[in-house]
């Protein structure tokens, strides 16, 4: 049985439910409700939110998967006077493993593009390219992976607020080579709920870029359909604003791109299989 790679799988298995096709393929999609916070603000964006996603495994054993995420805001505060309040997200995977030490604990490769388009925090585009080495443990109970890899990242904010705080257009975007580390670590309380926790970071290799920290607990029931499941899912996300500063970031009368530094995205999603 192939070993499915566990950080696409912590993000997409409970968010998604599953159609399979023939020869492998299998189609996934998911509805649910969200919260996206910025606690500097004391702002709450409620809304509702939907996924499809794709995923393949080749005969030699390559993982394939893609995902896009519409989030549609309730947009009544005033972060972004401008903001059009929909929103996106996408994900791909290209993945598979070399080296197995035993049944439980084995070595892969995986390529991971990442995006974000439009959210009510101002990001404007976000596009994340890193292949990385892992290290995996899936026992029977608990899952876990170490990932490390050099790539590219690329943030873009978008341009209604920091016009407001003194930055010319042309200012708003950042984009290098950089590196990300991950851990994540899963563990199922019985045949029913399983709970994930994970924590990543993007650096430049002068300063750190982004730290990402994610939960997600899932839950089996027969609601509404067989092999249903509820899931909750946690994004906390911390960006580091000084590489847009104009001038010292020392200075007196320094004024941050943004007046906040992290966004949360709470969802909340019922997962009904398409058989």
């Amino acid at each position: 049985m192939r070993n499915l790679p566990l950080t696409p799988w912590l993000l997409l298995c409970g968010l998604s439910s599953s159609v399979y096709a023939q020869d492998g393929m299998q189609w996934h999609y998911s509805m649910g409700v969200h919260d996206f916070i910025v606690e500097q603000e004391s702002s709450h964006t409620f809304g509702i939110n939907g996924n499809i996603m794709v995923d393949y495994t080749t005969a030699s054993d390559i993982y394939l998967s893609g995902m896009i995420d519409v989030f549609i805001d309730v947009d009544k505060d005033e972060l972004d006077p401008d903001h059009i309040p929909v929103w996106f997200k996408s994900d791909y995977v290209a993945s598979g493993e070399f080296y197995h030490t035993n049944p439980k604990w084995f070595f892969g490769w995986q390529v991971d593009l990442q995006g974000k388009r439009n959210t009510v925090s101002s990001i404007e585009k976000q596009a994340k390219l890193f292949p990385a080495i892992t290290a995996n443990f899936k026992g029977t109970e608990t899952q876990a992976q170490f990932k490390i890899g050099p790539g590219y990242y690329y943030l873009e904010i978008d341009d209604d607020v920091p016009k407001t705080r003194g930055y010319r257009r042309g200012d708003f975007g950042n984009g290098e080579f950089a590196y990300t580390v991950m851990g994540s670590f899963g563990f199922d309380f019985n045949s029913k709920l399983n709970i994930n926790f994970a924590a990543q970071t993007w650096n430049d290799g002068d300063k750190w870029l982004e730290d990402q920290y994610r939960f997600i607990m899932g839950y089996k029931t027969d609601f509404w359909a067989k092999n249903s499941q509820w899931q909750l899912y946690v994004e906390h996300t911390e960006y580091n604003l000084d590489h847009y500063a104009i001038g010292s970031t020392h200075a007196p009368d320094y004024v941050p791109i943004l007046p906040w530094d992290n966004d949360t995205l709470v969802r909340f999603s019922l997962i009904v299989p398409w058989l």
